[in-house]
Order: structure tokens, then C-alpha cells, then sequence
């Protein structure tokens, strides 16, 4: 294929060569075949089909320990509400 100027911007092998650059005049117009536009059918996933498999248990454990945490600062918070108001310092 012959080397050819794409847009406006010339580039080096363009330079290089020093050819004149092509005018309008001599355009050249084609035929392009039209695209395959046929119908396919598009499967759709099983709306049972699991989403997310972790088939380690690493993703289990890191919610469940994750909760745990949750769960202990809520409990350690209500136990600081429990004693400042037992103390009578709230």
C-alpha cells in the first residue's frame, strides 16, 4: 500500500520524501460493501446462575471478621454510654 497523507499533519516519511500533497481535485470515490447487519440471538445468563463464587471463603471471612469488628465497637460504645450514665457524668 503507498504511503499516503492522513488528515492534515504530515509525518516524517512525508517529509522526507517531499512529495506535493494531494489536492481535492483528483479524489478518488469508492464503494464500501454494507456491514453484515443479520439478527443473532442474545443469550441472556440463568436468573439462578450465581453472581459471585468465591470458591476460597477468603470474601466470607473478611465480611464475617469485618462485622465482628462492627459489632464489638457498637457494644464498646453502648458500655461507655452505660458507665457515663451510671457514673452521673453525662
Amino acid at each position: 500500500m503507498p504511503h499516503r497523507f492522513v488528515g492534515r499533519a504530515r509525518t516524517a516519511d512525508s517529509i522526507r520524501l517531499e512529495r506535493p500533497r494531494p489536492t481535492t481535485s483528483g479524489t478518488v470515490r469508492g464503494r464500501v460493501d454494507k456491514p453484515d447487519v443479520t439478527t443473532r440471538a442474545i443469550r441472556l445468563p440463568d436468573v439462578t446462575q450465581a453472581i459471585f463464587v468465591d470458591r476460597s471463603g477468603r470474601r466470607g471471612r473478611r465480611l464475617r471478621w469485618t462485622a465482628y469488628a462492627l459489632l464489638l465497637l457498637v457494644l464498646g460504645l453502648l458500655a461507655l454510654l452505660w458507665l457515663s450514665q451510671a457514673v452521673g457524668l453525662g
